[in-house]
């Protein structure tokens, strides 16, 4: 027979079982820094602030984990520092007493939860803007919410425990260095040293051996020719039948650009007199090992088809895979109908976001290669030689762009140059910002009396106007404003009056503006054209801008623009 509990035994196990829930409460209230918890929290708030371009759920959720992420550690190192400070120099106050440490964070807690429910629904409508300019379908209710925040938890856990385990790992190679210094100098050499394996393993082991895996991938993909167009026919392209390169190392995007472009009777549609075929030249990079090789042959390829005869000559240098946008390179071709040489060699078999991280200086050694080249092949040619006209996109704009000690280099040397979508890297679009007239804005700057180097951000900013030089960088492109200074410095076009294109609720803030920009650059040929990194026909206007062609008006230009609006980029 069970006996009765004695008086008060269940007010004692009763007690005992609320002392051990509180117990655990306490600890795990402990464990959080309340510096980092703060921070974290403000890093989630600001991570979901609109930027540039419209984010999916999927890119929003990784943005806020690892943002969060990085808030919680920064509060949880300044909270370690502070301690420091207050052990040795007795800075700062004490610690809280149990009770009131557990009344703080338990008010903390509450504070950042109703902060970060605040931040999540306040955010929604201030992406509406950038939604409806985009024409962007938002995900449903549960994506946005429930998707996001889960995602994120993922993410900042994820990191959480690669954090932990690096912790573990400085405790222990501390542990070694205390045997033979001073704790201080233990822990500082230790964590130098995980950070130097950390990352030295990272570059060698993920990045480097990502890129080369990527790299050897792409280089065997432009090789084949499965699905590839048939050499062209004519004898004034690379391929064809008086060419030197051979098709399949020409590449998937050699020989796209080669077999495209407008024929005699397209350019006979709107000129007033004669008019050729134009030359094409493009060198692969599986052509030769070397650069000079490879810009021997284009030269060589030139001289083949008589493009030093022409009346202009195109120097284009493409996006990492050899990528030419027709839109660039058309135009040209229908003012001085037909008679012109484009020559381009390509550096890079990688996208260019990959190009961009390891073969940046390829781009800026192939462009200065080219260039000098064919510089020095038109110098004994004198003014009976072809104009020269240099352009490029994205990267090719950074790689043109270092084949010229400045501004007024490039106008001494060239006739005319358009660059589309140029990067913060770009030598020539800093020194316009650095020297730009005082009250003109970074994302248009005027330089001297604004004549000679036209910086547009629409379409609109280049009609009537005449220029020797275009940067068309549009107000939302974010491969355009992206630049390693926004980790902890305003940049300036978010201090001065924002471009129309960009959402008015945009804000800067440490760390989160540089990923927002990251992520928008993820996604920024995802949208329609003339937004983004997508210029639509926006270059036929600014080689209007730069070539003034005789016998051509803006009418006339109209009706080009309607043709190659239905030609792919």
């Amino acid at each position: 027979m069970t006996q009765p509990d004695a008086p008060g035994q269940g007010r004692t196990q009763l007690t005992r079982t609320s002392t051990l829930v509180d117990s655990r409460w306490s600890r795990l209230l402990k464990r959080p820094s309340l510096v980092g918890t703060v921070l974290a929290a403000w890093f989630f708030a600001q991570s979901l602030a609109p930027s540039l371009l419209a984010r999916s759920w999927l890119f929003q959720g990784v943005l806020t984990g690892v943002s969060t992420a990085m808030g919680y550690g920064l509060g949880l190192g300044l909270a370690r520092l502070g301690r420091y400070l207050r052990g040795r120099f007795g800075w700062g106050w004490g610690p809280f007493s149990p009770v009131h440490d557990r009344q703080v964070r338990l008010a903390v807690a509450g504070v950042v939860l109703m902060y970060a429910v605040w931040a999540a629904t306040s955010a929604v409508p201030e992406h509406r803007c950038t939604w409806d300019r985009l024409g962007y379908e938002r995900s449903s209710f549960w994506f946005i919410y429930g998707g996001t925040l889960m995602l994120a938890c993922v993410v900042a856990v994820a990191l959480f425990v690669i954090g932990r385990g690096l912790k573990i790992l400085w405790v222990l190679t501390t542990r070694l260095g205390t045997r033979m210094l001073p704790v201080w100098i233990a822990g500082g050499l230790a964590l130098l040293l995980v950070a130097w394996v950390t990352l030295a393993s990272l570059n060698t082991f993920v990045l480097q051996r990502t890129l080369d895996g990527l790299n050897s991938r792409f280089a065997l993909g432009d090789r084949d020719l499965d699905g590839a167009p048939s050499p062209p026919t004519s004898a004034l392209r690379s391929g064809g039948p008086e060419s030197d390169v051979e098709w399949d190392e020409a590449g998937r995007e050699g020989r796209r650009f080669l077999t495209r472009g407008p024929s005699t009777t397209d350019l006979e549609d709107f000129a007033s007199g004669e008019v050729v075929e134009p030359a094409r030249v493009f060198v692969g990079r599986a052509s030769a090992d070397s650069v000079e090789a490879r810009v021997a042959l284009a030269v060589a390829e030139l001289e083949q088809f008589g493009g030093f005869e022409r009346d202009a000559l195109l120097l284009v240098i493409p996006t990492g895979t050899g990528w030419i946008n027709e839109q660039i390179v058309q135009p040209l071709e229908y003012f001085h109908r037909g008679d012109i040489a484009t020559v381009t060699v390509q550096y890079s078999h990688l996208p260019s976001p990959l190009a961009f991280i390891s073969e940046s200086a390829a781009a800026a050694d192939t462009a200065i290669a080219l260039f000098d080249a064919v510089e020095a092949r038109l110098a004994p040619l004198g003014d009976g030689g072809p104009d020269l006209y240099i352009a490029g996109e994205s990267l090719g704009s950074f790689g043109g762009s270092k084949v010229f000690d400045s501004l007024a280099d490039s106008k001494r040397r060239v006739d005319g140059a358009v660059w589309v979508g140029p990067p913060e890297t770009m030598q020539l679009r800093r020194e316009a910002e650095r020297t730009r007239e005082p009250g003109s804005p970074q994302i248009q700057p005027v330089v001297g009396d604004g004549q000679s180097y036209l910086f547009a951000n629409r379409e609109s900013d280049l009609v009537g106007r005449s220029a020797h030089s275009v940067f068309l960088q549009q107000g939302d492109d974010p491969i355009v404003w992206w630049d390693w200074d926004t980790l902890v410095d305003r940049p300036d076009w978010l201090e001065e009056p924002l471009d129309p294109a960009v959402n008015p609720a945009i804000r800067w803030t440490p760390v989160t503006t540089f990923l927002q920009l990251a992520v928008d650059m993820a996604v920024s040929n995802d949208f329609d054209e003339d937004h983004g990194h997508k210029y639509g026909t926006q270059p036929l206007s600014a080689w209007y801008a730069v070539v003034q062609p005789s016998g051509w008006d803006q009418a006339r230009v109209e009706e080009l623009r309607q043709r190659l609006t239905d030609v792919a980029r």
